[in-house]
């Protein structure tokens, strides 16, 4: 399911890009171009890592998230993400997350 080397550029599925698509209504990048630099195969001024975090979080339903981002990468950026997130839901819920999986 997950790349086991985030380095590594991988094929999305429909499925995966749908679920991308749904955090770039006012982004101009592709769902892998996103993902790119999520993962941190992209590094751009604008949106950074930490900001496409934030709007993958507030964007999509966690479930739907978790079939394209393995939830630990997600936990190793959250810290520099969280600045971004406004809903205190959210920041609670990816602060347990991350508790759980270390």
């Amino acid at each position: 399911m997950y790349n086991v080397n985030i380095m590594e550029k991988r094929e999305l599925t429909d499925e995966q890009r749908r679920i991308l698509k749904q955090a770039l209504w006012d982004l101009n990048l592709s769902p892998e171009e996103f993902l790119d630099i999520i993962e941190g195969r992209s590094k751009r001024k604008w949106p950074d890592r930490a900001f496409c975090v934030a709007r993958l979080l507030e964007s999509v339903n966690w479930f739907k998230i978790v079939k394209v981002v393995e939830p630990r990468v997600l936990c190793k950026l959250w810290q520099d993400a969280k600045k971004h997130v406004r809903f205190k839901e959210i920041k609670e819920g990816m602060d347990f997350a991350c508790r759980v999986l270390q």
